[in-house]
Order: C-alpha cells, then structure tokens, then sequence
C-alpha cells in the first residue's frame, strides 16, 4: 500500500510540474503574439 501512496504523490507531483510548464508556455505565445499583432504599426 505504501508503493501506491509513493506512485500517486509522484503523479501529483508531475501533474502539478506540467501544469505549471503549460501555463508558462501558453504565457510566452500570448506575449509573442501581442508582440506580433500590436508591434506593426
């Protein structure tokens, strides 16, 4: 049972790292795409 318990807080561990990863990126493309439709006059 211990095992299990170990496996789900390293799957909780990876959600929350790859949550993280994807918000940081979808940050970057809207600030490059705010570059990209506000920077052309």
């Amino acid at each position: 049972m211990h095992i299990f318990e170990i496996f789900m807080a390293v799957l909780e561990v990876m959600f929350f790292v790859g949550l993280a990863g994807s918000s940081i990126v979808v940050l970057i493309s809207f600030i490059e795409d705010g570059k990209e439709l506000f920077g052309k006059d």
